[in-house]
């Protein structure tokens, strides 16, 4: 499996944006729908997480600074419907950005596609705001690691994902014209799919201008908010990846060929604590192609390029219990857990942490793309999948 799956998923994902939890109608209603329409331009300094970025490159240049350029096309919902009273002035949309580093020639010009959320959370007057924005999707088009001409660059793929959090102040200058200004985290990686895979950050600030045509006539009808119902509703998520893999044997640590697979199931009794938060617990059975492989090293095998035979299936999957945690917003979730391998091989049996974003793309069916640590910092893989939610109270 290659990047570009990925890519094609990510793609999949960006299409969920055209449906709604409730009724899809509302989404396309004119009246009900307000389109927004964005410029946004950034610069941000490249903290030094590795040689690489202290000049330790093909040109003995450090790498520092990296600008951006966003085009953004969102809508939200009119404060009339449902979802504009469920989270006023929350927003979602489609993104194209395209980012350059100083020095640019060495990591390339990557063009990234996403999807976006946000909403305000803190209106300080009638024309000021202070809210936040989330941005996930690929960016394609980076120079990758080349052992010969430039073997400490951190870039494992010419795809890798992209995620951004921002917090962002919204000045109204008139009803259909806002100035923003942003200041933002990005990360870039491949989600262990390749080595090397530790990616790119960036520190930054955004400026730009937000275009919401006809806003002061698109508020007709009402619906009121239904009541909201207290209860446990229950996730069940069915997931597959490709991951690459670091073994250290002997004190020596080398990177396996190939991919190998990993798929997993989670069930997640979860209580609805209002309409924009859930909690529960989660279940979490994971079968991994590349754990417990040391009993299964061939004898005689070099650690620096080991062997193995291929262990029973039920020797490579792991069962663990986590706390999820998960913000309710339209269309998406993001959810968080915090959990313990029990019963699995032993290098399985480990803390891990999951982050997740669903987008449902008719009412309680949700695309799931996830991704899955352990220990706080070492990368597992990504969470590819489809999910259900039963007994909804949204």
């Amino acid at each position: 499996m290659t990047a570009n799956k990925l890519t094609r998923y990510i793609l999949l994902l960006l299409a969920a944006i055209s449906f709604d939890r409730t009724e899809a109608a509302e989404t396309f209603d004119s009246t009900h729908v307000i389109n927004r329409f964005a410029v946004e331009a950034g610069v941000a300094g490249i903290p030094p997480t590795s040689p690489f970025f202290k000049g330790e490159n093909s040109e003995g240049r450090r790498i520092t600074l990296s600008s951006s350029l966003h085009l953004k096309y969102g809508f939200s919902f009119a404060p009339s419907t449902v979802n504009g009273r469920w989270l006023p002035g929350s927003y979602q949309g489609l993104g194209l950005g395209v980012n350059t580093f100083t020095p640019g020639n060495m990591l390339g010009v990557p063009v990234s596609l996403y999807v976006y959320q946000g909403a305000p959370f803190w209106r300080i007057s009638s024309k000021i705001s202070l809210g936040y924005e989330w941005q996930f999707g690929a960016s394609f088009g980076w120079k990758k690691n080349n052992k010969e001409t430039d073997p400490l660059n951190v870039v494992g793929s010419h795809t890798n994902a992209y995620i951004n959090l921002g917090l962002r102040i919204d000045y109204r200058m008139r009803p259909e014209l806002s100035l923003v200004a942003v200041a933002d985290g990005s990360h870039f990686s491949n989600g262990n799919t390749s080595q090397p895979n530790s990616g790119v950050n960036t520190i930054g600030v955004r400026f730009g201008v937000v275009y919401t045509p006809g806003v002061a006539g698109r508020d007709s009808g009402f619906e009121p908010l239904p009541d909201f119902r207290r209860g446990i509703s229950y996730d069940l998520l069915l997931y597959g990846a490709w991951r690459s893999r670091i073994f250290e044997s002997g004190g020596e640590k080398s990177i396996l060929p190939g991919k190998f697979g990993v798929a997993g199931i989670s069930f997640a009794p979860m209580y609805d604590v209002c309409r924009l938060f859930r909690a529960g617990l989660s279940l979490d059975l994971q079968y991994d192609e590349s754990s417990g492989l040391k009993k299964y090293q061939v004898d005689g095998s070099p650690d620096s390029s080991p062997l193995f035979y291929r262990p029973p299936f039920i020797k490579s999957v792991s069962a663990g219990l986590s706390a999820r945690a998960e913000f309710v917003m339209p269309i998406f979730s993001v959810a968080v857990g915090f959990g313990r391998n029990m019963l699995g091989p032993s290098d399985s049996r480990q803390f891990y942490q999951t982050l997740n974003l669903k987008a449902f793309i008719v009412r309680d069916l949700f695309l799931n793309v996830g991704y899955r640590l352990h220990d706080f910092k070492s990368p597992s893989n990504l969470m590819l999948g489809f999910g259900y939610r039963f007994n909804s109270h949204h």
